[in-house]
């Protein structure tokens, strides 16, 4: 059985995380299972699980390696975890939500805490660099929600060096291009995507588009790169943004690959 792992401290913001999880499970026809590594006790989290009617599973130790290893089991197809402790950190990312996110080559939902998520992710934002690698990982996301509906708004950014030339029909060239741009870097979604575009820094546009749009889910490919002067529109996203951040590795793992089309082919 498929299962998302739900990484809980014993705070009050476990409570987002711990909603999260339950909306992405309900996109990968899967199960939650919630993971609290003890270190100041567990009865907040012991209170919010049972509320929620999911299972607690406590462990001691490390929590990173603990954390790291539990997610590591073949079963899990997606962890979901708290971002950084309060809103007004300044840090993309608290230090376990970062050694998690690096560690693993599965996606990892990454949850502000001040996130409010729905009881399912209905419309998906997808950052697109114009890269055949970052376009492809989103892929297993799309294909196996494919039994849910599930809207897709892929997000282009245009810098004014990266602006395509129109001739003296734009409104008819600009259709072309977006159904061309779709057919190259969407090939997962052909007719079922919305394109925007925008000018300007994709790092600052993606959580306001997000809104704008009212997505309820940020799926950025990424390369599990997080050292300063890497990966900065998931650093900056995962800074400004208020929604739930899936990260998805640019490159997922043969078994897991394996396990998300076998999910395909039961919804």
């Amino acid at each position: 059985m498929k299962t998302t792992l739900a990484a809980l401290d014993n705070s009050l913001a476990s409570r987002s995380v711990l909603a999260s999880a339950q909306a992405l499970s309900t996109l990968l026809d899967s199960h939650v299972e919630a993971l609290h590594v003890q270190t100041n006790g567990h009865r907040t989290v012991q209170e919010m699980t049972d509320a929620a009617g999911i299972g607690l599973r406590t462990t001691t130790g490390s929590v990173i390696e603990r954390l790291i290893e539990a997610s590591e089991v073949s079963d899990v197809v997606a962890v979901a975890i708290g971002a950084r402790s309060t809103p007004a950190s300044s840090r993309p990312l608290g230090g376990t939500a970062t050694a998690v996110a690096v560690a693993l080559r599965k996606p990892v939902l990454v949850v502000p805490p001040d996130a409010d998520s729905p009881p399912a992710f209905r419309r998906v934002l997808i950052p697109l660099e114009g890269t055949l690698s970052t376009s492809m990982a989103p892929r297993s996301l799309v294909e196996v929600a494919s039994g849910e509906r599930i809207d897709v708004v892929a997000l282009h950014i245009h810098d004014e060096d990266s602006l395509p030339s129109f001739t003296d029909q734009p409104q008819h060239e600009m259709a072309a291009w977006a159904r061309e741009f779709i057919h190259r870097y969407c090939p997962w979604g052909i007719g079922d995507v919305q394109l925007e575009t925008r000018i300007g820094s994709i790092a600052e546009l993606v959580p306001i588009v997000a809104e704008q749009c009212s997505c309820d889910l940020i799926a950025p490919g990424w390369s599990r790169q997080l050292a300063h002067g890497r990966a900065p529109v998931v650093r900056e996203t995962l800074r400004r943004s208020h929604l739930p951040v899936l990260l998805v590795p640019v490159e997922l793992p043969r078994a897991l690959e394996g396990m998300l089309a076998a999910g395909v082919a039961t919804t």
